[in-house]
């Protein structure tokens, strides 16, 4: 069992992995109400015992992630009675997450309430951080806040139900942050990842070292002002590939290939070597596959670059990588540079562009 003690501007709050399975029994049967994902309820209702009046199912679907739903999850707890000194338990992925966060937040302007996790990609990075992100209409993540759960139980025996696919979606994430936090930390995911290959039993150590790398920039940025966008590495391309494709790419695979996008210009415009993107690329297309790669029209996809939540009027802000190991926030007009490198990009490596 690890414990983190996780920093948040409002208080800090703590991050247990594989404690006792009893304990969580124990919190599920005092609390008044659980938001869990309908998937993980098929499957681990027997487990978990939620008394069904107490039960409220989330559809983990991108389309539920908005604010309507959030307030549905509202008027559910009304009826179940729920009062502002109550604590609510939220069980599942990341959609599952946002869509809690925001409600808790909201609810007598703001209840207790612990997370449980259960993707790969929810438990090695957005479980920590407490940030809600909402759609609004055509816009992605534009809604949202902070309101980090009072506690956090991470059960990786919860991964043993997931598709290959979520499984990768996560590494995603979890090489996001890696490649983020300097020279030894990516030097360690690439010994990490090699033996992973051999060894699935090391992605505990992967998870725990992703959120202890994502908890000190916590420390430093809790409220994403500054040095918490470096979080955001690879997720400009990896949201508009997600556009572009109709979310038909998960997430973290989206942005496995933002990321090497985003180390591809930074090796064209001459913040690395060629070497350097070389090493980074045959590492993140170790997490890639084939079928990966589905097909996109590049004009929707720049489209949806242009509409980044980070950009100016007239400039991407980009995170690229400013030497190996590390990135910043760069800004670049929007006359087609971008647009050029991108397509080059996909002409070498893309294969499914239109």
């Amino acid at each position: 069992m690890n414990k983190i003690d996780i920093f948040s501007d409002k208080e800090t709050y703590e991050l247990i992995i594989d404690t006792n399975f009893q304990d969580i029994l124990e919190l599920l049967e005092s609390t008044k109400a659980v938001i869990i994902d309908k998937n993980v309820f098929d499957l681990y209702n027997k487990d978990l015992k939620i008394e069904k009046d107490k039960i409220i199912l989330i559809e983990a679907l991108e389309d539920k992630k908005r604010p309507e739903y959030a307030l549905e999850i509202c008027e559910k707890l009304m009826h179940l009675n729920i009062k502002r000194k109550d604590t609510i338990i939220a069980i599942g992925g990341g959609i599952t997450q946002d869509l809690a966060t925001f409600s808790m937040s909201i609810l007598f302007r703001g209840i207790k309430w612990i997370w449980i996790p259960t993707t790969l990609l929810a438990q090695a990075d957005s479980c920590i951080g407490g940030k809600s992100s909402l759609n609004f209409k055509e816009w992605k993540n534009i809604i949202g806040n902070f309101y980090p759960p009072s506690k956090i139980f991470i059960f990786t025996k919860f991964l043993s139900t997931l598709k290959e696919d979520d499984i990768r979606s996560g590494i995603g994430e979890i090489l996001k942050v890696h490649l983020l936090s300097g020279k030894e930390s990516t030097n360690l995911i690439i010994q990490q990842l090699n033996e992973y290959k051999k060894n699935n039993s090391i992605l505990s150590t992967m998870i725990y070292n992703s959120l202890n790398f994502k908890n000190r920039i916590l420390e430093i940025d809790p409220l994403d002002q500054g040095e918490r966008l470096k979080m955001n590495y690879g997720h400009s391309f990896g949201h508009a590939l997600e556009s572009a494709t109709n979310f038909r790419i998960p997430h973290g695979i989206a942005v496995n290939i933002g990321l090497d996008i985003a180390n591809f210009i930074a090796y064209r415009i001459g913040n690395i070597k060629e070497n350097d993107f070389n090493t980074l690329h045959d590492l993140l297309f170790l997490n890639l596959k084939t079928s990966d790669f589905i097909s996109f029209n590049f004009e929707v996809f720049i489209k949806a670059l242009r509409k980044d939540k980070k950009n100016d009027l007239d400039c991407y802000n980009l995170i690229i990588p400013i030497s190996y190991g590390e990135v910043a926030l760069k800004s670049f007009k929007m006359n087609n540079e971008i647009e050029i490198l991108v397509q080059e990009y996909s002409e070498k490596f893309y294969k499914g562009i239109i």
